[in-house]
């Protein structure tokens, strides 16, 4: 049995005479003098402990003296006397979890031959939020020191990424009694360990190394998925970027290194912005679940569980930012960190389903998601007071943490891999489907031209032959097959502006002269139907690098789609100077008081066959792909179209290129 597992000396005395009454006088007389001559040596051993330089560091845990202060209300004055019932620690690392008590230690050191030593007591747990060292002589405090991560940096002796307290050692023949007090929202572990400033130094080397090395992948991995989801707007993308972006944060919270490199001076920051950054962890899980392609029919009840679990993440950030630091406890921190684990066992579960269905990328998925959950678990266990935290947790945590790293990109890269040839195949099939619109498109064309040259023909040499009735019906088959020659005319050049073929002949153009041409070309139109047609040219001169044919295509179906839908009134066309994308550009604008769009048709005007109120035209008007052709074909020649519409008060678009066109 253990001397020290009785609290006093007292207690452990009156066990022994209990335990003699039961033998013979003599030999009780004799144990007794035994144990006498004994216990101030045993007692001694379990009170306090005797350290030679050699023997440094030292891992003080196992000897430290331990106390519960639930109500957080003890002093210091209250743990000198004699009244405190301290317990001894059974742990290596004494590991006390997710408390909101105040925890006190105690702990009698002296030395031999360390007078000269620089000596200090380093805390390698940088999230501790405060500790209170007190250096006690006969009952009495000769000394403070007050360090935690809530501490400015200005204010400890040793500014450092966690906790180091100097300490003085005691001459030969006396001693140094030490307590202190432990607090923190996020967990209380204790591995204090007695060294000097060189060897905490030399041991800290490789650890900074290393962690230095885990945070420059984490930024380096987030900057190339933000480029990936900026190139492909892709959710797994942005959900990986959250996950290295909060990941990157999370990892200088818990090292230190946050509060050296930015924060030095705050008290609060360091806490807050590792419960901010969980959540945004846990948002990204949510994202990176969602993302994932995989057959079952509860998918999307599972999408719907992400997603609101993907926006409750604000309110939680947003609660961690606004709380007082003294508000956070683990009553608002540990649902957060059982969520995070469930999220990520439902995305472990998600991602097998879609390798076992044959996705490549989800195989490197699960395996990253099963280290990025026992690197997870390796910070629950302890945080919850499951086991001991051990000296090297925090090492294979890390060390899970860059093994998931590695095939999560080696997942991206698959992912990457696969969507680029799902790309290829749908070019091919694209250029496929163009190729044999644009084959089968111009075997209609003919004999559409042909039925509608005959048809007008007809109509033109034997109308006063034909009664009511035929001239009606003749009068339809005109006007569809009109209709339809345009059609096929549409799926002709759509079919050129998907294929690669197309290639714009650019050319100097003098605007003002230009569009005097399309005014001329546009006038009959105009005036048949009793309309004006002005122009307002700001600039004179103007020569613009373009393609005259197909801006003359351009125009002219705007304008026609003005005519076709203005009943009176009149159609601006115009064009000014102006400074577009970085560069001199022009406008060109044509602007009519026509019937205007509704918002609901301005939403889908650039959508292909998409017609306001077709359903009440009795004729067709237009075949809805105008607009999208004229675009397609802007993006080609480098400009862009904009359009500013009210129901029954006209519409205006607006036409911009750049001067000169820029070849890559």
């Amino acid at each position: 049995m253990r001397l020290d597992a009785y609290e006093t000396p007292s207690n452990f005395l009156t066990y022994l005479l209990q335990k003699l009454s039961s033998i013979r006088p003599a030999s009780a007389s004799l144990f007794l003098a035994l144990a006498l001559l004994l216990l101030p040596v045993s007692f001694s051993s379990a009170a306090e402990l005797n350290i030679t330089q050699n023997q440094l560091p030292v891992n003080l845990g196992p000897y430290l003296d331990y106390f519960e202060d639930p109500e957080r209300a003890y002093t210091i004055e209250q743990m000198t006397s004699d009244s405190i019932e301290w317990q001894r620690s059974t742990q290596t690392i004494p590991t006390l979890g997710m408390s909101k008590s105040a925890h006190w230690f105690s702990i009698v050191l002296s030395g031999e031959n360390m007078l000269d030593e620089d000596l200090v007591l380093a805390l390698d747990s940088a999230v501790t939020d405060r500790l209170e060292f007190y250096f006690v002589n006969d009952d009495t405090v000769v000394r403070t020191s007050i360090v935690g991560d809530t501490i400015p940096m200005s204010q400890l002796d040793y500014p450092y990424r966690f906790p180091i307290v100097p300490f003085e050692i005691a001459e030969e023949g006396q001693y140094n009694k030490i307590i202190f007090r432990a607090v923190s929202s996020v967990g209380v572990e204790i591995p204090l360990t007695l060294t000097t400033v060189s060897l905490l130094a030399e041991s800290q080397q490789s650890v900074l190394v290393f962690n230095g090395a885990l945070i420059t992948m984490f930024l380096l991995c987030f900057g190339i998925t933000v480029i990936l989801f900026g190139y492909t707007r892709d959710s797994f993308f942005f959900g990986v970027a959250l996950f290295f972006g909060a990941g990157t944060i999370f990892m200088l919270t818990q090292t230190g290194l946050g509060r050296i490199w930015f924060w030095p001076e705050s008290v609060s920051v360091n806490t807050k912005a590792s419960l901010i950054s969980a959540t945004g962890l846990l948002a990204s899980l949510c994202l990176i679940g969602r993302a994932l392609q995989f057959e079952n029919p509860y998918r999307d009840s599972i999408n719907i569980v992400l997603r609101f679990l993907t926006y409750s993440m604000v309110p939680f950030g947003l609660y961690y930012i606004i709380v007082p630091l003294n508000q956070i406890s683990s009553d608002n921190v540990i649902p957060l960190m059982v969520i995070g684990l469930l999220v990520a066992l439902a995305v472990l579960i998600m991602a097998s389903i879609t390798a076992i269905q044959g996705s490549k990328a989800a195989i490197y998925l699960v395996t990253s998601w099963v280290l990025i959950i026992l690197a997870y678990s390796s910070l629950l266990v302890y945080k919850f007071e499951i086991i001991e935290r051990a000296a090297s947790s925090p090492v294979i945590g890390q060390a899970l943490a860059v093994a998931a790293i590695a095939f999560l990109l080696m997942a991206m890269a698959e992912f990457v891999r696969s969507k680029s040839d799902e790309l290829i195949d749908a070019r091919m099939e694209t250029k496929a489907k163009g190729d044999f619109l644009r084959n089968v498109s111009r075997e209609f064309l003919t004999p559409v031209h042909l039925i509608l040259a005959n048809s007008k023909r007809l109509m033109a040499t034997q109308a006063d032959k034909l009664d009511d009735s035929t001239r009606q019906h003749m009068t339809t088959v005109i006007t569809q097959s009109d209709h339809l020659h345009n059609l096929i005319n549409d799926l002709l050049e759509m079919a050129e502006l998907e294929s690669d073929s197309f290639e714009p002949e650019f050319e100097l153009v003098e605007m003002s002269q230009f569009l005097g041409e399309i005014q001329n070309t546009m006038s009959p139109s105009i005036m048949e139907k009793g309309l004006q047609l002005e122009t307002e040219f700001t600039s004179a001169n103007l020569l613009v690098q373009t393609d005259k044919s197909r801006l003359q295509h351009i125009l002219i179906n705007i304008i026609t789609n003005a005519i076709r839908f203005t009943e009176k009134g009149s159609i601006l066309l115009s064009y000014k100077a102006i400074y577009f994308q970085r560069r001199l550009g022009i406008e060109i604008s044509i602007e009519d008081t026509g019937r205007g769009m509704s918002e609901e048709f301005q939403q889908v005007l650039f959508r292909e066959f998409s017609r306001e109120e077709e359903h009440f035209e009795k004729d067709p008007q237009g075949t809805g792909l105008g607009l999208v052709i004229v675009k397609r074909m802007l993006e080609k020649l480098g400009g862009e179209i904009t359009f500013e519409s009210q129901k029954n008060d006209g519409s205006q678009f607006h036409i911009r290129l750049p001067l000169r066109v820029v070849k890559d």
